[in-house]
């Protein structure tokens, strides 16, 4: 993926003196970050998605119907989904 960022020269001086000191590339190290980022966002979805399991497993009564667990599980996942905005 080819991208183009725009930083104040603040920043972009910020970006390059750490991809020195970590003796990366400042693409690499950029893409590193972004990386990173992406993996922190899917691992606190799973922990989020996990506590709603939970909470969903303590709460269940007994006499609930399959079909009402899996809406459960549906309704769950929806909350835990990253939101979409899609341009035309």
């Amino acid at each position: 993926m080819n991208l183009t960022l725009e930083l104040s020269d603040q920043n972009a001086a910020a970006l390059e003196s750490q991809a020195r000191a970590a003796k990366m590339p400042t693409e690499r190290y950029v893409a590193h970050l972004i990386e990173q980022g992406l993996e922190r966002r899917h691992r606190k979805a799973v922990e989020s998605l996990e506590g709603q399991l939970d909470q969903m497993a303590s709460q269940v009564v007994p006499g609930v119907t399959a079909a009402e667990m899996e809406a459960a599980l549906e309704e769950a996942l929806a909350n835990v989904r990253p939101r979409r905005h899609w341009r035309a």
